[in-house]
C-alpha cells in the first residue's frame, strides 16, 4: 500500500505522538520513512539572530534521535531538516514540497485539533498540507490510541 511516509515532528506531544504512528506504520508495511523537522526561519528572521541557529540543533537532536528509534526497529530511515526561506514559504508548504520531491505516499503529522476563530487567525500547518499535499495524510491527534 504506501512504501514512502514521510513524518513532519517537532517537539510537542502531539508530534511525537504522530512519530509513534509513522514509525507503527513503516514497520507494519515495510515502508521507508522520511523524518522531516522545518525550522520556520522566515518567521524568525531578524528577530533574535541565535535563535534560527538555535532550533536548528535543537531540529537536528530531534531528528537523531527518532532516526535512532526507527532503526532500533530495522526500519529503512533517513531524516531532513528543512527550513523556511525568508519571506517566501510557509511550514506546510515546505513539507508538501519535500513530500513531492522525496514521493512520499503518505504524510504523517500531528495535529492539535483546533478549529474555529482561533484556527483561521492562528492558521493551521496540519490544515495547510491537508488540503495542499499530492499525497495521502494522516493526522493524528492527541487523543488518538496508541499504536498496537
Amino acid at each position: 500500500m504506501y512504501t514512502k511516509i514521510l513524518l513532519a515532528i517537532d517537539a510537542s506531544g502531539t508530534a511525537q505522538h504522530a512519530a509513534e504512528h509513522a514509525m507503527a506504520l513503516a514497520r507494519k508495511l515495510q515502508a521507508s520513512l522520511r523524518i522531516v523537522c522545518v525550522v520556520d526561519s522566515a518567521s524568525l528572521a531578524g528577530v533574535l539572530p541565535g535563535m534560527v541557529r538555535l532550533m536548528s540543533d535543537d531540529a537536528r537532536l530531534l531528528l537523531d534521535d527518532w532516526m535512532n528509534r526507527a532503526a532500533q526497529f530495522g526500519i529503512d530511515v533517513s531524516t531532513a531538516m528543512l527550513e523556511t526561506a525568508p519571506g517566501s514559504m510557509r511550514v506546510a508548504d515546505t513539507l508538501c514540497i519535500e513530500a513531492q520531491r522525496w514521493g512520499a505516499q503518505l504524510v504523517v503529522l500531528g495535529s492539535h485539533g483546533r478549529s474555529g476563530p482561533g484556527n483561521l487567525l492562528l492558521g493551521s500547518v496540519a490544515e495547510a498540507v491537508a488540503r495542499g499535499c499530492h499525497c495521502a495524510v494522516l493526522l493524528v491527534h492527541p487523543g488518538d490510541p496508541r499504536p498496537a
